[in-house]
Order: C-alpha cells, then sequence, then structure tokens
C-alpha cells in the first residue's frame, strides 16, 4: 500500500511523540530498573486498543524486572513487522552521569530551543515515544491490517540485551523488525558486537620488600592490547587477533580498558572489545589467552586469569553480518525516510557505527533487522543529554509509514 506523508499527518498532532517521550523520561528506569515504566507502557497500549504481553524478565541476581510488549494482530496475509526500543537508560551508580554538572532536572523533561532534555532523551525514551505513536497511527489508520504489528519496549539492553534474549525465548518471531536506538536518522544495516570481560594479575602482598607487584604486572597487560578504541591490527598485519577487515565498519575492531582495581595480592582490569562479524566470544577468548601466555613465557611470575564474560548478569552482543539493502524491511525504510525528508538517508553502519543493539540477538534467530531512530549523539555518555524534538517527528512519520507499506 503506497501512503501519503499527508496521511499520515493527518492522523496524529507532532506534539504527540514529544509528550509521550517526555512522560517516558519522567519515570526513571535504569539498568535492571524498569518495571515502573514497563507498567506505564502496559497501560498507555491497553488504552489504545493494543493486545499487551506484560513480561516478567528474571534476573540472574534473583530478582525480576519487566517490559510491555504490544500487538495489532492482522490477518497473515502479509510479514509480521516488530518496532522494537529498550527502557533501560545509562547508569552511573544509580544515578545520570556527572549529575551535578547537569544544567535541567534529569527527570523534568524540559524543552528548550527545540531540544528536549532528560535522562534517555537520545538512549533512547524518544525511541521508543517514536514506536509507540507510529504504531499508534496505524491504528487510527482504520484499516484491517494484513501482518501483526508488534511493539517491543524491552528492558536491558546496555545489559546485554537480556530483555530482547527474553523476549526470544518467549517464543516471538517477527518477519522483520526495526530497532529505534539512536541513528541520527540514518539506516543502520550492520553494527559492532562486543566481548566484555576481565583480566585478573596475582602478586605477591609484602611492605618494605621486593615482591612481585600486582599493578605492575597489570600495566604489562594493558601494554600488551592497544591504545583505547584504536583499531587493532588483524595477525596478518602483526598484531595479535585474528579477523578479517569489514568494509562497511572501518576501524574496528577496537579496545579499551574500562575499569581498574586493586586489592592486596590482586588486581583486576575491565575490558571492552568491540568485533566485527566472523569474530566471537570463542575467537576473542583464544586471541587473548595467547597475548597473555606470551607475557607469561617472558616472565615466570606472571599469574593471570582471563574472565569473559565479565558478569554472569550481563551475557556478551555478537557481531551479525550486515542485512541486504534489497531486504523489504530495508527498501521500504528507505523509500519512507526520502518520502518524508526529501532526502536519501546514509544507509550502512552510519551515525552509530562502533554502538551495539538488540539487534544482533534478533539476527541471530534469523528476524530480519535494521536500525533507525531519531538521536544524534557527539559524544556518550553525556551531561545534558537532549534531542532534537524535531527529528522525534520525522522519525515517527517515517516509522508509520514504513509499518503501513509493510503490513497493511
Amino acid at each position: 500500500m503506497n501512503v501519503d506523508p499527508a496521511q499520515i499527518d493527518a492522523l496524529f498532532q507532532p506534539d504527540e511523540p514529544v509528550k509521550l517521550t517526555q512522560d517516558l523520561i519522567r519515570i526513571p528506569s535504569y539498568l535492571w530498573q524498569e518495571s515502573q515504566v514497563g507498567f506505564w507502557i502496559a497501560d498507555w497500549m491497553r488504552a489504545h486498543g493494543f493486545e499487551v504481553d506484560l513480561q516478567t524478565v528474571p534476573l540472574r541476581n534473583g530478582g525480576v524486572t519487566h517490559q510491555a510488549i504490544g500487538t495489532l494482530r492482522g490477518t497473515g496475509e502479509a510479514p509480521s513487522l516488530m518496532l522494537c526500543g529498550h527502557t533501560d537508560t545509562s547508569d552511573w551508580g544509580g544515578r545520570p552521569f556527572r549529575e551535578s554538572e547537569w544544567t535541567h532536572d534529569p527527570f523534568a523533561a524540559d524543552i528548550a530551543d527545540g531540544y528536549l532534555y532528560g535522562l534517555g532523551a537520545i538512549n533512547m525514551k524518544s525511541g521508543v515515544a517514536s514506536i509507540l505513536m507510529a504504531a499508534e497511527i496505524v491504528r487510527r489508520m482504520g484499516q484491517p491490517l494484513k501482518g501483526d504489528l508488534i511493539v517491543a519496549c524491552v528492558v536491558a539492553e546496555t545489559g546485554g540485551g537480556v530483555g530482547a534474549l527474553h523476549l526470544i525465548d518467549s517464543g516471538l518471531r517477527p518477519d522483520y523488525c526495526i530497532v529505534t536506538e539512536a541513528s541520527n536518522l540514518d539506516v543502520g544495516i550492520i553494527s559492532v558486537g562486543y566481548v566484555q570481560g576481565k583480566v585478573r594479575v596475582r602478586g605477591e602482598f609484602k611492605h618494605r620488600v621486593p615482591y612481585v607487584n600486582p599493578i605492575e604486572q597489570m600495566a604489562k597487560v594493558i601494554a600488551a592490547f592497544s591504545p583505547s578504541y584504536v583499531q587493532i591490527p588483524s595477525v596478518d598485519q602483526g598484531g595479535w587477533l585474528h579477523y578479517t577487515p569489514h568494509p562497511l565498519i572501518p576501524g574496528f575492531p577496537s579496545m579499551a580498558v574500562r575499569n581498574i582495581e586493586h586489592f592486596q595480592d590482586t588486581t583486576t582490569i575491565t575490558f571492552d572489545l568491540r568485533i566485527i562479524p566472523g569474530m566471537t566470544e570463542e575467537s576473542v577468548r583464544a586471541d587473548m589467552t595467547r597475548r597473555l601466555d606470551q607475557i607469561a613465557a617472558e616472565d615466570p611470575n606472571f599469574d593471570y586469569e582471563l574472565i569473559i564474560p565479565q558478569s554472569e548478569s550481563q551475557p556478551n552482543m555478537p557481531a551479525r553480518e550486515a542485512t541486504p539493502v534489497d531486504a523489504p524491511v530495508v527498501v521500504r525504510l528507505i523509500e519512507a525516510h526520502r518520502a518524508v525528508t526529501g532526502r536519501d538517508p546514509v544507509v550502512g553502519a552510519g551515525h552509530r557505527i562502533g554502538a551495539t543493539a538488540d539487534t544482533c540477538h534478533f539476527k541471530g534467530v534469523g528476524i530480519t533487522c535494521v536500525e533507525y531512530g531519531p538521536g544524534y549523539i557527539p559524544i556518550w555518555p553525556m551531561v545534558d543529554e537532549r534531542i532534537e524534538t524535531a527529528q522525534i517527528v520525522t522519525a515517527t512519520r517515517v516509522l508509520a509509514k514504513t509499518a503501513m507499506e509493510l503490513i497493511l
């Protein structure tokens, strides 16, 4: 069905998705603490005629959190489409990043000079609001759907995609999926994955006499890897990682030490390695082990432990191959963006190059996925997180048109 953008504009007011974003920002939803916003979204969906599945997501620490999945049923004559966003926000010890430096209340959802401020404005309550409003526009169209339209507001993307994995385990398998991470309205057909873990070095604990200092031993580990987030050469190029460079993700793989801890005879670093298709958790473990064994061969006092993943509660995110540009969901999304904005979108890794998303898990079970959402991220993490309100409206219009042309 060919839908004119003017038909979409007649079905909603531009301030609706913006106000919806404000409502979501005003409900704190740090990682593993998304239940209240999940309950609110479930109530909103019910009030707007969606079939709602409020899922209880078990956490590995024994707790639970909640995510809302809404569906508008179709006849089955067309493929199903899932619009997906995550409700968890960035979390720095249960507070916003550098909260004392914010000039706007992180939960007030202020609007100033065309920007909406607040924790989660970009990552990614604007994306969640866009999919809710886009689906509501489809419902307001009043035409029978040929394919199911699913709106999945999942938890814990920043915790390794635990909510997406739970959704998969529940048996949901739509044909297509659009994940509305902040792409600056670029069409993301590929993204990196990550392997996060720890290296623990043991030494001795003594005073005033020579001893094996684990801090000094850890310095060898840090030096053996790479400067932070600089592309690591492959083994063929004299580096230590086995991989084949990917033309759509230049500058990767790359790695950084994210944290360091020391207590008595033990020093531990936490690392984040951004990987590309063809690399796996197993291949990274093997390459890192070889690298660390080289240090041990040169120093008989070097005693290490490699821990992957970094936490039992947080899985790693695999790197998947690019979604074909001729996949129907990609074609319709590009066409919708062009019709709404008058411009061709960037297609590839785009603005989100180097970032991960729940698409990696959905692709892993055969769902054709693409990333497209509002929000330009100049640097991350952000003080005074903000999003241009016009992008929220544009994303809503594009997503509504894409959905209509796939399932009506």
